[in-house]
């Protein structure tokens, strides 16, 4: 039993499998329009649509016994699933989920961007969700549908979710190269997408869309179906701790390492390597608990091209590298300074760096909305994506935090005393906690620590160690997630109540775990089997599901895995 992606030339098929290695769904296969009508539903129950498609073959899939689950259909496509095309819509919406639970969502509505159409829906068809706008009572209409085909059915999306999800993410091409009044660059924050007003900035809802996504298709599977945890070990959620070196001397550096190594954590410093106080012999010694990147500063480069900006930049990795005999894992860029759209993903790629931190939370110069998703809704790492489907070999991570804008003194911070952060953290940890389960990315730097961040700093520490959140770096959170990329589900079967497949890979890990759902209908988990053997599991409770989170163990790249359900 497989999920397929149809993959038609030039599309986002690849991102929507980066967004089911995301949520651990990795039992897909990419499918080519002319294998369509050779698909056995009873292998391939789901088959997930990019945009626009309107093959009659997808119908005949799901007369068979099928579910597909399309984006914008038209055609055949859209005729079969009882949608009328009204025209296009005016973009940004919201999207009121109705029919079932949204992970991490209670209440809130998700923004949507990009490609939305308005649709007439015939008699019989279940609207799953309701499109509307914030600002006026008119215009509400279906964003998604659900309509029986035959033996099967066609789930449709009045908007392309894939494109919805790396714009929010990624923000807009149309916006590279802006630079709002008085500040200096061209940043990420600047290209952040119009989500209209700002009313979802407490919700990761870019990620949480791509859960949506992820659920839906589970909900048309025969029976439970495993996933791969996103998180180490059981932890709830986890704290990505960083900060940027700047013009902070080494003993500022050692007052905020002590600290974070002595809460049981670890973090990453970003040096720009040009100007750094941090000699090799101290880069050495830090890292031996924490981890180091290069800091590029591009501002003096403020109006250049982007081809010399890029330029430059390359070349400051290059130099970090060199002159410190490491690789560059991850990176921040100083003043989160860009140049272009993902041309410089681009260069990461080529030198190998695996995850990018400039991504902040906020609009820098555009507004005042200070709420920890505010801008991107991002929290999850998933790799970049060119609009045109090319997806690019280094990790996107957001980061929702950094120290200057919430705690200091320049006219641009929100100057949040110690007392006040504190209640503002325990409600973005709570949500974390008990509903997004998502990583929140830290910048906290070492020359700030020192003069006013510190007693934040600690408020963060203390508030992941109470909640059991892991306090790691974002090169030790790359490892873990490269490492959890290469694993695969392979030759998933039923047979009555017993679940079977292979579970393989290429790097082991010891944080790396089988998230299994508890339940199956009237029946519950009885018996997990690794290798033959049987294993102990811990229940936890994710998104509103019972899950039985089982360790992959150490060592291994091929498990095979049994699951028995029944009464208990």
């Amino acid at each position: 039993m497989r999920v397929g992606i149809l993959s038609d030339g030039p599309d986002l098929s690849s991102y929507l499998a980066e967004m089911f290695n995301t949520w651990g769904l990795v039992l897909y296969e990419v499918v080519e329009p002319d294998r369509i009508l050779e698909l056995d539903p009873k292998d391939v129950p789901v088959l997930v649509c990019p945009a626009s498609q309107s093959s009659r073959s997808l119908v005949d899939f799901a007369r068979r016994g099928g579910t597909v689950i399309c984006f914008l259909p038209e055609g055949p496509l859209a005729e079969a699933a009882g949608l009328v095309y009204e025209g296009e819509k005016d973009v940004p919406l919201r999207l009121r989920v109705t029919a079932y639970p949204a992970a991490g969502m209670a209440g809130e509505r998700f923004p949507i961007v990009g490609h939305a159409n308005n649709y007439s829906p015939a008699p019989g068809v279940q609207v799953l969700g309701y499109f509307s706008y914030t600002d006026r009572y008119e215009g509400e209409s279906v964003g998604i549908t659900e309509t029986t085909v035959g033996q099967g059915r066609i789930v449709g999306f009045a908007f392309d979710l894939a494109l919805c999800v790396l714009l929010l993410r990624q923000g807009d091409p149309n916006r590279a190269e802006v630079v709002p009044e008085g500040t200096g660059c061209a940043r990420p924050s600047s290209m952040a997408i119009d989500t209209g007003p700002p009313d979802s900035g407490w919700v990761p809802f870019a990620d949480l869309l791509s859960r949506l996504l992820v659920d839906t298709v589970r909900r048309y599977l025969p029976g439970p179906v495993p996933l791969l945890s996103h998180l180490p070990g059981t932890a709830p959620g986890i704290l990505l701790y960083s900060g940027d070196e700047d013009n902070a001397d080494v003993a500022s550096n050692d007052a905020e390492f002590e600290c974070v190594a002595a809460a049981g954590g670890r973090m990453n410093l970003y040096i720009i390597p040009n100007r750094t106080q941090s000699a090799v012999p101290d880069v050495e010694r830090y890292r031996v608990q924490h981890d180091v990147g290069p800091h590029p500063d591009l501002r003096p480069l403020d109006g250049c091209s982007v081809s010399e900006r890029l330029t430059e930049f390359e070349r400051q990795i290059r130099m970090f590298q060199d002159r410190f005999d490491t690789p560059a894992r991850s990176l921040r860029n100083h003043c989160t300074a860009w140049a272009g759209y993902l041309e410089p993903v681009e260069v990461m790629e080529k030198l190998g760096v695996g995850m990018d931190g400039n991504y902040f939370s906020g609009t820098y110069g555009y507004s005042r909305e200070d709420a920890p998703y505010a801008a991107f809704g991002g929290a999850m790492p998933m790799r970049f994506c060119w609009p045109d489907g090319r997806v690019l070999n280094v990790f996107q991570q957001h980061t929702q935090l950094a120290d200057d804008i919430m705690f200091g003194t320049a006219d641009y911070s929100y100057r949040l005393s110690p007392q006040v952060f504190a209640g503002v953290l325990d409600r973005i940890f709570t949500d974390i906690e008990t509903r997004f389960h998502t990583p929140y990315g830290v910048c906290i730097h070492p020359g700030n620590w020192v003069r006013f961040s510190r007693p934040q700093g600690r408020e963060l520490l203390r508030q992941a160690n109470e909640r059991r959140f892991p306090i790691w770096s974002f090169d030790q959170w790359l490892g873990f997630w490269e490492a959890r990329d290469t694993w695969r589900f392979n030759g998933m079967t039923r047979q009555g109540c017993r679940l079977q497949f292979a579970l393989e890979g290429e790097r082991s890990h010891g944080a790396l775990w089988l998230a299994i759902p508890a339940k199956d209908s009237k029946t519950s988990l009885v018996e997990i089997k690794l290798d033959g053997e049987c294993a102990e599991w811990q229940t936890v409770q994710r998104y509103g599901e019972d899950l039985a989170l089982v360790p992959i163990p150490a060592g291994k790249t091929a498990i095979s895995v049994s699951v028995m359900y029944g009464s208990v």
